[in-house]
């Protein structure tokens, strides 16, 4: 370990001045990981807000999506995307509890319940079936964790 130390530079010492550059430089790696830890934060916080594209990707492999259906479902995806953004920056930018949470969530289900009416027709039967299962476990898991989350559409 006193290698370690004596590697960094904080060297043993007695004095006044390199106690100081000593804590100077404990601060300065410590600043330096906290950003980095945050960094790595910051650049996965939103990772759960997949790209049209990336929804899309995921939704041609689980439902069996033709090129077609995923070009249709890929335009949805970008109409709704700003809106769909907004609804999320308000109901985090709402104080827990508060009515504008409330209404953020409901405006943000009111959105979410539109984006499902219109991707909807795109799919065959079978594949409305699967998709309505996967969002009522989507919903599910909102529910869990602590979030509102609409009732799953039929």
């Amino acid at each position: 370990m006193r290698s370690l130390w004596l590697a960094l530079g904080f060297a043993e010492s007695t004095s006044t001045n390199k106690n100081s550059n000593t804590m100077k430089k404990l601060t300065m790696i410590l600043l330096a990981a906290g950003a980095i830890a945050f960094g790595t934060y910051a650049a996965t916080a939103g990772a759960r807000h997949f790209s049209p594209e990336k929804r899309v990707e995921h939704l041609k492999k689980t439902l069996n999506l033709s090129d077609a259906q995923a070009a249709q479902i890929t335009t949805i995806f970008k109409e709704h995307q700003p809106e769909m953004k907004a609804d999320r920056d308000a109901a985090r930018a709402a104080a827990k509890g508060s009515d504008a949470k409330k209404a953020a969530f409901q405006k943000m289900r009111a959105d979410r319940a539109a984006l499902q009416a219109q991707i909807t027709p795109v799919l065959t039967a079978d594949q409305q079936v699967k998709w309505n299962q996967m969002m009522a476990k989507h919903e599910h898991e909102h529910d869990k964790d602590g979030s509102e989350a609409a009732p799953a559409q039929k």
